[in-house]
Formats: structure tokens, sequence, C-alpha cells
């Protein structure tokens, strides 16, 4: 059954193309991960070098499950920080983001933080947010909404809050012009396929990073209609779980100026999945 499910996604998935605006030096090439998640490397060479990582997330497929970072009970602070990498392999996902901004920044893990935005993990509310910023939604049945406040909590299993919304209804919507590593998230018109992207940043003749007006048409160009952009910078972190069941960071994050180097963050989002059939 396994087996049917996923060449049925893969089927699917050839339909959902980037269209003649593609803003990629190449095509994506999309490989399989786990049941229902794939992922493809990015890049572009104009308007300037940009390098990123992008997984689309089929929320039909058997096994998909959510989490958000957890509230920390009643210490000080909302959560206690924690790499994405450690996130991943404390709670045993296989795929997990950094996702809503937050301070203070510290350099050691277990921490308090705050977190600057929305956030509800397995239906508890975690931060209320901010009254301006937007929140990628996730319901108890995996569909997800971008949506900006006020929202509604109801059936809401998870969330996480961002910066901006930068694609609405299938058009780019023109934002912040600075140039940084992006995390971000778009959503499919019906709602069953999430993407997450990151793009890397301030690495002279690796990545230099992307405006958010650039992160909502590569969403377009995978196939979104609705896009946010969440906490970026030197936080920007895509995590998956290796072959070994030991955290890999996909892309190149870049704390405190030193490429490779993972931020301690407030916010996360990770997603369980189910290994691949065996051939």
């Amino acid at each position: 059954m396994r087996s049917v499910l996923l060449v049925a996604f893969l089927t699917a998935s050839a339909g959902f193309s980037a269209g003649a605006d593609e803003p990629f030096a190449s095509p994506p090439s999309w490989k399989p991960l786990f049941v229902g998640i794939e992922r493809t490397d990015l890049s572009a060479e104009s308007p300037r070098l940009m390098k990123g990582h992008a997984v689309r997330i089929d929320l039909t497929a058997p096994g998909i499950e959510f989490l958000a970072t957890p509230g920390n009970g009643d210490r000080p602070g909302e959560t206690d920080g924690l790499k994405t990498s450690t996130f991943l392999k404390r709670h045993k996902l296989q795929l997990a983001i950094n996702a809503a901004p937050f301070a203070p920044i510290h350099k050691d893990e277990e921490k308090e933080q705050d977190v600057v935005g929305v956030q509800v993990s397995r239906g508890k509310l975690v931060s209320p947010g901010q009254e301006k910023l937007p929140a990628l939604l996730l319901r108890k049945d995996n569909k997800a909404t971008i949506a900006a406040p006020p929202f509604n909590f109801e059936g809401i299993e998870n969330a996480v809050g961002g910066f901006h919304i930068v694609l609405k209804k299938g058009e780019v919507i023109v934002g912040d012009k600075s140039i940084h590593p992006r995390t971000a998230a778009g959503v499919t018109t019906d709602g069953k396929t999430l993407v997450f992207l990151v793009i890397d940043g301030r690495q002279k003749e690796f990545s230099d990073g992307a405006m958010t007006n650039e992160v909502g048409a590569w969403l377009k160009a995978l196939g979104c209609t609705e896009g946010i952009n969440l906490d970026g910078g030197g936080t920007t972190a895509l995590v998956v779980e290796g072959a070994d069941g030991a955290p890999t960071v996909v892309n190149r994050p870049i704390h405190a100026n030193k490429p490779g180097t993972e931020r301690v963050a407030a916010s996360h989002l990770g997603v369980y999945a189910r290994p691949l059939p065996k051939k």
C-alpha cells in the first residue's frame, strides 16, 4: 500500500511545474526523502548568486505529522532555545526548519527565549503573537493555511509566525528589499501540499541572500499560491534525519558570521514521516 501511495504522489508531482518564468538556474529535480516528502536543491545567478533548498510535503500522505516547538511550562520565557538539529534529534523528527522570530539570541542551548509571533504546539498556545505578524496554521487533519491576524485557533494543532506574507493568491508581494538568508513556507491552492524553502546568504561567492519578493517568486515557481517569510538571517536552517538517524543540516547556516554554524532558536517546525519502502 505504501508503494502505491508513493507512486501516486510522485506521479502527481510531475504536474507540479514551475512555469515559464522559473527563476532558477536549472529546473528543480525532486528526490524522495520519506513517504510524502521530496527535496530539491536550487540556485540562481541573477540578480545575484543565490543557493537554496526546498522540500515539499504531501499533507495527505500517511504518517505525516507536525510539531512546533513546545512551551517550557512555568519557566521564564516561552520556550527553551535549541539548534534546529537538536530539536529534530530530541523529538525524533525526520525534517525540521527554524520558524518564528524570537528574542533574545543566546549562544548556548536550553536558555529561555520568547517567540515573537504566533506559536501553537500540539493544540496548546505557546505564544499569542503580535498584531500585524502573519502565521502558518496547520490543522489536525494537516490542512495548511497562511493568514494574517486576527487568527481563529479553533482546530489548529500547530502554528508558527513569520514576518511577511510574500505570496497571496498567486501574486508575489513586494516587501523587504534587504538581502538576507531566508526561511519560508508556501502552500498550494488546495492546501494539500506544503513547501519549506531556505535560501542561504551573507556568504560571498557562495550565496548572497534574497529579498522577500524573491522568496515569493521562488515559492510561486515551486507551485505555491500562498507564501510566508519566516525568521531568517543567521537562524535559517533546514535539517533532515540521515540514514543513520543523526541530523543532517542541509543548508549552510551563518550564525555570528561563521559559515556552517547553527543558531540557537526559540521556534522550529518539525515533521514526522514514514521511511520510504525498501526496494
